[in-house]
């Protein structure tokens, strides 16, 4: 058997250096051809620097226009006695849900829009969502809530007024809040989908997505829709009930005033007054028995002058006029209010619609992306849209709510002061038809009822109304003449 004699190598020979050098060549270039995973960046924002600034001035415009607005009607609620009714706790529970979508909500979404990313991670994504969900939700369904309270007033005046307790409408705000968290939780438990670095939205589960939807916004349209329809027929069949209950001699609000003819008056406190279909009657008010008919100018007189005999046994003054429209304003005042909710739920339904429309389609774009195509831009406004529903709300209560408007501008203008005075004041002169002046009080006195008036009637028939202790000689600058 040969022995074989392998050859020695001289590593220091150049031979070997070349072999070595041959050799870290190949493992460096074997090195760099791994693939090193690195950190995705982040994208860069589609704006310029100018239209960065003027989206950042309208939305922060928004967003300040949002927090006074509704920062008035809470401001109103606490400072007003008359606006502290149950209904009306119900308007506050919207304005703090819209006061809150303007501090917690608007101001991640406009950083978002104006980086064109989303830059905060990921657990800020999570809290921004959950407070989108629940705050923009409590707001649908205050207004839903809103809605049906006032559905219930116009249907169900003396039943209702039972149960219209700070209690109960407290019990239906607490649902309300209740419900909206109910509906921002699961995204948090994890059912959600997976979203890319950098981008911040709601679960586009489609199973969430339609349960979402549902309860936050579809199931509470169509309550508003049938409440809101109920409301209007109720209404329209009182109009006509009002319409034909008036006499055909009506002409232009002028109301038929009937009085027994050739009448004297008594004296007797006993005497009282009556109710008549088309007007007063006088009950005991003459010596024989008279047959009632339509009201002559000298008439409508004798009964001023019977009206004003009975002032001692009544502090408030009662005019023709101010008894006959009692309840023309009333019913004018319900008008108005379901104005005001027709309004509210317009708005509400031209702000929100859009977005929950492209809300139920684009999880299935997400599936099949090559059957539809959702710009993010067009998502990026029905979004905000629904956001200028919170700063719509307090403008259409000043705008069509008395109520709220005389406060909204005492507040304005600093002078929270005697406002329940004012207020209570003007609340008179609309009711019975005349002007009380309030003189200039301090602060710890103008919190003190206004007991003191004192109506007096001079020989002409006018009425003069005093207010304080009634002298005359020493309150002639509070006095207010009213015919």
């Amino acid at each position: 058997m040969e022995d074989f004699t392998f050859p020695s190598i001289d590593t220091n020979s150049s031979a070997g250096y070349s072999l070595s050098n041959v050799s870290v060549l190949n493992v460096s270039t074997t090195l760099a051809a791994v693939p090193h995973e690195t950190a995705p960046q982040a994208p860069d924002s589609p704006y310029t620097p100018v239209e960065q600034a003027f989206m950042l001035f309208f939305l922060i415009l928004m967003m300040i226009g949002t927090i006074i607005g509704n920062s008035l009607v809470c401001i109103a609620v606490a400072l007003v006695k008359r606006l502290q009714t149950p209904s009306n706790l119900l308007i506050l529970s919207l304005a703090v849900s819209d006061l809150l979508v303007a501090v917690l909500v608007m101001p991640f979404a406009a950083t978002n829009e104006a980086a064109g990313h989303w830059p905060l991670g990921d657990i800020v994504c999570d809290i921004f969502t959950s407070l989108d969900v629940i705050l923009c939700t409590a707001s649908i369904l205050n207004l839903c809530m809103i809605s049906v309270d006032r559905y219930f007033v116009i249907t169900r005046p003396f039943q209702y007024a039972m149960k219209r307790t700070p209690k109960r409408m407290g019990l239906m705000i607490a649902s309300v809040w209740m419900l909206s968290v109910v509906i921002s939780i699961p995204p948090l438990l994890g059912w959600k989908s997976e979203k890319p670095p950098f981008v911040c939205f709601i679960s586009q589960e489609i199973g969430y997505q339609i349960y979402a939807t549902l309860l936050s916004f579809y199931i509470p349209l169509m309550a508003m829709i049938f409440v809101y329809f109920g409301i209007w027929r109720v209404s329209s069949r009182l109009a006509k009930k009002e319409y034909k209950s008036q006499p055909g001699s009506i002409d232009r609000g002028t109301e038929t005033l009937y009085l027994p003819p050739h009448c004297t008056p008594r004296n007797s406190r006993e005497s009282d007054y009556g109710t008549h279909p088309n007007g007063i009657l006088r009950n005991g008010g003459c010596e024989d028995n008279c047959s009632s008919k339509k009201s002559s100018k000298e008439e409508d007189e004798a009964m001023l002058d019977m009206l004003a005999n009975h002032r001692n046994n009544n502090r408030r003054r009662f005019t023709v006029k101010s008894l006959l429209s009692r309840g023309s304003k009333n019913s004018h005042k319900e008008r108005r209010a379901i104005k005001t909710l027709g309004v509210i739920m317009g708005g509400f339904t031209a702000c929100w619609l859009p977005f929950f429309i492209l809300a139920v389609i684009r999880p299935f774009c997400g599936i099949r992306e090559e059957n539809c195509s959702i710009p993010g831009s067009l998502m990026s406004i029905f979004n905000w849209l629904g956001y200028f529903n919170s700063f719509l709300n307090p403008l259409i209560y000043a705008r069509f709510n008395r109520e709220f408007r005389t406060p909204f501008k005492e507040i304005l203008c600093f002078r929270c002061r005697n406002i329940n005075v004012r207020i209570r004041s003007e609340s008179y002169a609309e009711r019975y038809g005349e002007t009380r002046t309030i003189p200039d009080t301090t602060f710890r006195d103008s919190l003190k009822p206004v007991t003191d008036t004192v109506v007096r009637y001079d020989s002409q028939g006018v009425t003069n109304v005093y207010v304080g202790n009634g002298n005359t000689n020493n309150h002639d600058k509070d006095r207010e003449s009213v015919v």
